[in-house]
């Protein structure tokens, strides 16, 4: 099947609003929210996915338009197989959550979820050519920030001060190495903390390493790959990065107790010192500042290639209406009450970042976080991570994500891996019905 992208569709969108405290007021006369008076709204979302200051919106709201929010946090682990289930059996919420663009293909938006292209919210975001459907240019979810998902090390500053490296910025693998090798000679703390009870978490040193390693043939490979004119088994790239990556754990880089602690585990083991670095999201290294200011944080891009790159997601947090709802008008109608600023400046107060909105005060940002957007986001200098680029495919890639702990576990090798997860790529693939598989 070739992976055919339409020209983006324009959204068309009402006339520009300005919020204030409980009237919306827009260019063309006062928007009408008295439906939501008494109406009670299910909003799903993911344990890592949800915040207090989401709690916070949704009492101002109720208070503001007698509107009650009902949230169903689901663990982690469950959460996108219970997501996909719900839309695939019409046992759905009235808003969901999850990752925005990226995971439009594996929830088939298509078919279950609503079109949000003519939204009133639309006019006000940031940026909405990344959050537009590469299929078919429509927008299906309601962002939470701008851009994110940036894939750095996070570092404890003074713990590698203590091992005589300061503000660290490796420009090549080698020179990475050489600091995780100094951290080992000179502490007892490990050098590269990894929670692999999370295997999302797990597969972050691949789905950024392998792009940039691919570089400016990574269109080609990834068109490859989609039309069944590659296996995943011929691309060296990809077995160079999880060589590198298994290499960490045999050379004794990573904590021993990898395989048995999580993400929500990852703030407390760097706030006691126990690990020097991390790798992995912003949204953490802003939760950490925030919940452990006494410890500051540092952050580079791992160089993979000849000079650093930063990988990073082509997502967002969104916020989807699912079509089967009993109630959709009304959640799009609570979609623009929950976009406005009054209720978007309490969630940035407490987790400052990049607001989707161009009238959000996103706060001041973390300053590990805001170095790395000023380095790399700022001046273009940055790749989209694989699972991204290959959203046709991500229903499988659990799958893969469990082959990577295994090997860090030595139980694979990196060449085991590719050749292991190209069977179930196309198995699901064809599957899923692309004419290249059948």
């Amino acid at each position: 099947m070739k992976k055919i992208l339409k020209p983006i569709i324009s959204a068309t969108v009402a006339a520009t609003m300005i919020g204030t405290m409980g009237t919306v007021v827009f260019a063309e006369g006062e928007a009408d929210y008295s439906a939501l008076d008494g109406k009670t709204i299910s909003f799903m979302t993911s344990q890592s996915k949800f915040f207090d200051a989401y709690q916070t919106m949704a009492d101002a709201i109720e208070k503001d338009y007698g509107c009650k929010v009902e949230f169903q946090v689901v663990p982690d682990d469950q959460y996108t197989s219970m997501t996909n289930l719900k839309l695939s059996t019409g046992e759905v919420p009235d808003v969901l959550e999850q990752n925005y663009p990226s995971q439009n293909v594996a929830m088939n938006v298509y078919e279950y979820c609503e079109d949000l292209s003519n939204e009133p919210w639309v006019s006000r975001l940031v940026n909405p050519d990344m959050l537009k459907d590469s299929k078919d240019g429509k927008m299906y979810a309601l962002p939470k920030e701008s851009s994110s998902g940036y894939q750095v090390v996070y570092y404890n500053k003074e713990l590698l001060e203590s091992c005589g490296i300061t503000d660290p910025e490796p420009q090549n693998y080698d020179e990475f190495l050489e600091i995780l090798k100094t951290i080992k000679e000179k502490s007892d703390a490990a050098p590269f903390l990894q929670t692999n009870k999370d295997n999302w978490e797990t597969q972050i040193f691949m789905t950024g390493g392998i792009p940039i390693m691919l570089g400016e043939k990574a269109d080609e490979v990834y068109e490859k790959l989609l039309n069944n004119e590659m296996e995943w088994t011929e691309i060296p790239e990809a077995t160079e990065v999880l060589q590198r990556y298994i290499d960490l754990y045999t050379e004794g880089y990573v904590n021993e107790d990898n395989l048995s602690v999580g993400y929500d585990d990852a703030a407390q083991i760097m706030a006691d010192g126990k690990a020097a670095m991390y790798l992995t999201v912003d949204q953490w290294a802003t939760d950490f500042s925030k919940n452990h200011p006494e410890v500051e944080l540092g952050s580079f891009v791992i160089p993979f290639g000849d000079k650093p790159v930063l990988p990073t997601g082509n997502y967002v947090q969104g916020l989807f209406v699912p079509n089967a709802g009993s109630q959709v008008d009304v959640a799009k109608m609570f979609l623009q009450v929950w976009s406005l600023p009054k209720y978007q400046d309490m969630y940035y107060a407490e987790n400052p970042g990049f607001s989707a909105f161009n009238d959000v005060n996103g706060g001041e940002a973390t300053a590990c976080v805001q170095s790395i957007v000023d380095k790399y986001i700022k001046t273009g200098n940055y790749v989209y991570e694989l699972n991204g680029q290959l959203a046709d495919a991500n229903g499988c890639f659990s799958d893969l994500w469990n082959f990577y702990v295994e090997a860090a576990a030595g139980e694979k090798t990196a060449e085991s891996v590719w050749e292991d997860f190209q069977m179930i790529y196309v198995d699901y693939m064809e599957q899923q019905g692309y004419e290249a598989f059948e």
